[in-house]
């Protein structure tokens, strides 16, 4: 399968959408999912209805670490430790570095002192620096198998999931 440029994710998929973006994934979410997605785009659903459909992923599990772990797997997907918190995570715009006196003006004084690198997002304005919650994050991407990326291209434990490529 080719390079899946972009994920379009059902709005009942919110969380999973967030965490693709952490990992640098354009992941657009959609109220009203197309039926079928263009070819260089995925589409992530719950909905029954869709299931089967080509370029459409349906999502098998209710918690999010498996949730992920399915996902992770999916042919076509370039994940890219060089990428990880590289887009907002509301916004799913890629983030630009600042300086610390841009920084300062929205973020508090102990994260001045504790921080070096900022990003912001162009179209919200939210501030990202690596924290301890980065910390966290990566530990959970080490447990749904997204993290780290052996030698062999493969992530973790994760399942090399089918995608339909016939349509219904």
């Amino acid at each position: 399968m080719a390079e899946v440029e972009r994920i379009l994710v059902d709005a009942m998929l919110g969380r999973l959408a967030r965490w693709l973006r952490l990992l640098g994934l354009d992941a657009t979410l959609l109220q009203r999912p197309p039926s079928q997605p263009p070819p260089d785009q995925l589409l992530l659903t719950r909905r029954v209805k869709l299931r089967g459909r080509r370029g459409v992923v349906f999502i098998e599990h209710d918690r999010l670490v498996d949730q992920l772990r399915q996902t992770v797997g999916l042919p076509g997907l370039n994940i890219r430790p060089e990428a990880f918190f590289t887009r907002c995570l509301e916004c799913n715009q890629p983030v630009r570095a600042i300086g610390r006196d841009q920084a300062a003006a929205v973020v508090a004084d102990h994260v001045l002192m504790t921080a070096e690198r900022f990003t912001q997002c162009p179209r919200c304005g939210k501030v990202f620096w690596p924290g301890s919650h980065g910390q966290r994050a990566l530990e959970f991407l080490r447990q749904a198998g997204a993290w780290p990326i052996h030698p062999n291209g493969r992530r973790g434990d994760a399942n090399r999931s089918e995608i339909a490529e016939q349509g219904s």
